[in-house]
């Protein structure tokens, strides 16, 4: 069995199934001219195993008939010739069916004694989401090495090994339906790089992020690619994950060579790897796994200067995973500005600054569980070794979610919670700390439309015990707390373009999507009530309301994208919170959101509140401002953004990955 499955993975990894032109050969009769002596007038059919105990020629290594007698390969052509039943030619429009594929080239021979097959000119092969172009291909089924030149095509990473694997079964033609069987190429995943200490918001434009840490499809040539017994291999190949041409960005692999993971899936390994933007700046990045989400960088870098001084040096490590549905993650850290500073300023209730050689590493660990019904997320963050610092530089939280049905709320979830020392924002308040937490709630999700309004309903009740920094002072206070919220959500369509004429445009070289211009009004509605231990209540019903409009479609330099978001709330309260974290304050807020294209794909966005409470002592103050410029291109982007409320920022880049339709070529 092992022999078999070494011989079977030679045969799956050929590059996009030439392999696959091995023994059982038949042909269909058609219009043909043959010599007199050499050529039989009807079907020809034999075996690699049978060539083998006719020819008995120690030099030649026999293969046995149960390893190759489901493949089936059937050619039609112009002219095809026997000799002897020994060199079998075809030439001119020649179109070979392959267990479900198709094989088209001006000429195609196998040679029995030597066990060499052979097509050259204008070569196309398709099945499933594999496409590629030749312009010779060479394979010896004896010795199970061969070579392509000039190959162009288009690979489906997630199943190119189905598509190219030799079943009996798979005698159905499906190479017309290659890719999407569409025209249009959809955004469908991507990677993404990070640096900084802030979450990246989600793509304002595409309103999504399918960054998923891989690409499935990509357009690719080489030269040359050399086939062996264990995969394949080349000295160069180059990979863009762009649609159109000319392309934004692609990768220039160097000694790349190709196989079959344990989870069976192609992997190929570009040993040296080469980013290229517009085809002319050149970055190099190292190795590169294509095909592997688990693949990212090892190392990296984060800002943390709340808990680590500045800036630190991270390891990924690879995930554990425990029957099936535990994952622990562990990520060892290096703080390199506390290194070169020899003090740390990062804990307020420790006088000493100095520090040990344990305060030089921290180490950040990721647990998941769960199934369909329920689900556990652990976050344990530490950012020192020093036993004297330990609970100072601990940071935790951890969530338990079950779902189930209950009457009248239907579909709902228990959850339970604990944390230690969590960070809050509370408007103009600022940042503050809950020093640790632990309760439950239930909570209700509900999506629903009315007519052509879209609406979200969202209701929690749950008591929790916290500890955490008094209203009027940094004292720490510990209470009970029991609470009631609720808030609806709803946004109103006013405007939008027909978007089937945008499919009539041309695609944009600055956004991965057709964008829709539009005019919505959105509207939220939400109140809460906390009952403290001690007698305290508070409670509030807040009422927000605003346009949102986008304009332009980025097809163009100048001016084309704006998007502009205008809510203004009003917030009637009764009652004061005892602790800062979740008093209500800022009774009447405006939010601006904008975003602007300034020229070509560079494109500015913030986001800020405004108190316009002129009864407030904080009355004036912009909180919660985030700052972001960005370099939007079709099949990839990149941006900075700055927190300055906070001083948090990061850097971002991101690669765009589409689901290839049928106006895509392989030649670039």
């Amino acid at each position: 069995m092992a022999a078999k499955r070494k011989y079977l993975l030679s045969l799956n990894l050929g590059i996009l199934g030439f392999i696959t032109l091995l023994s059982l050969f038949e042909i269909s009769r058609g219009e043909e001219t043959f010599p007199n002596k050499s050529v039989k007038n009807k079907q020809y059919n034999f075996s690699i195993g049978d060539n083998f105990d006719t020819y008995k020629t120690s030099s030649l290594k026999q293969l046995e008939l149960r390893e190759v007698k489901f493949l089936t390969l059937k050619v039609f052509a112009d002219k095809k010739y026997d000799y002897d039943q020994n060199i079998y030619l075809a030439e001119g429009n020649v179109k070979a069916l392959i267990n479900g594929g198709i094989l088209r080239s001006d000429f195609l021979s196998y040679d029995k004694s030597t066990g060499v097959l052979f097509a050259e000119g204008n070569i196309r092969f398709s099945k499933g989401g594999q496409y590629f172009r030749a312009k010779e291909f060479n394979f010896n089924l004896l010795n199970k090495e061969g070579i392509i030149k000039d190959a162009y095509g288009i690979l489906d990473v997630e199943n190119v090994l189905n598509d190219l694997k030799i079943d009996i079964n798979s005698n159905k033609t499906d190479a017309q339906s290659r890719i999407n069987n569409k025209e249009v190429n959809t955004y469908d995943d991507g990677i993404e790089f990070s640096f900084g200490n802030i979450k990246l918001p989600e793509n304002k434009i595409t309103r999504s992020n399918k960054s998923i840490g891989s690409i499935n499809n990509w357009r690719f040539k080489s030269n040359s690619i050399i086939i062996s017994e264990n995969g394949w291999k080349s000295n160069k190949i180059i990979f863009t994950n762009d649609p159109f041409d000319p392309n934004q960005i692609s990768f220039e692999g160097i000694d790349v060579f190709a196989e079959e993971d344990d989870d069976g899936r192609l992997l190929i390994t570009s040993t040296k790897t080469n980013l290229i933007l517009e085809n002319r700046t050149k970055i190099f990045l190292g190795k590169i796994i294509f095909g592997d989400k688990k693949n990212k960088n090892k190392l990296d870098f984060i800002i943390d200067v709340k808990d680590r001084d500045g800036l630190a040096l991270i390891r990924r490590s690879n995930s554990t995973t425990i029957n099936n549905n535990f994952e622990i993650k562990f990520q060892p850290q290096f703080l390199i500005n506390r290194a070169i500073l020899g003090k740390t300023y990062s804990y307020k209730d420790s006088k000493n600054k100095n520090i040990t050689f344990s305060d030089l590493f921290g180490l950040n660990i990721k647990i998941e569980a769960g199934d369909d019904n329920w689900n556990f997320d652990s976050v344990n963050d530490l950012s020192t070794f020093n036993k004297t610092r330990f609970f100072s530089g601990l940071r935790h939280s951890s969530t338990f979610q079950k779902y189930f049905r209950i009457p009248v709320i239907e579909d709902s979830s228990f959850n339970i919670f604990t944390t230690y020392r969590a960070r809050a924002w509370n408007g103009t308040i600022g940042e503050t700390e809950i020093k640790s937490a632990f309760g439950g709630f239930i909570q209700k999700k509900h999506y629903f439309t009315t007519g052509e309004v879209r609406n979200s309903l969202n209701i929690r009740l749950g008591t929790a015990n916290y500890e955490a920094e008094k209203l009027e002072n940094s004292e720490m206070i510990n209470l009970w707390r029991t609470s009631i919220f609720a808030s609806l959500d709803t946004e109103y369509p006013i405007w939008k373009i027909d978007q089937k004429n945008l499919y009539k445009k041309k695609n944009s070289l600055f956004v991965p999507i057709l964008i829709n211009p539009e005019l919505v009004f959105r509207t939220n509605i939400s109140s809460a009530y906390f009952n403290y231990i001690n007698s305290i209540d508070q409670g509030f019903l807040k009422v927000s309301l605003g346009p949102e409009i986008r304009l332009g479609t980025l097809e163009r330099n100048f001016f084309d994208y704006t998007k502009l978001s205008v809510t203004s709330g009003v917030k009637i309260k009764f009652g004061n919170s005892p602790f800062k974290f979740d008093n209500a304050i800022d009774l009447k807020t405006l939010n601006i959101s904008l975003m602007q294209q300034i020229y070509g794909p560079l494109i500015f966005d913030v986001i800020s509140n405004l108190n316009i409470d002129n009864s407030s002592e904080n009355y004036g103050e912009y909180y919660d401002t985030k700052l972001g410029l960005l370099w939007h291109k079709r099949s990839y982007e990149c941006g900075i953004y700055y927190h300055p409320n906070n001083d948090a920022g990061g850097l971002y880049f991101r690669i765009n990955g589409f689901k290839f339709g049928n106006s895509v070529k392989p030649v670039f």
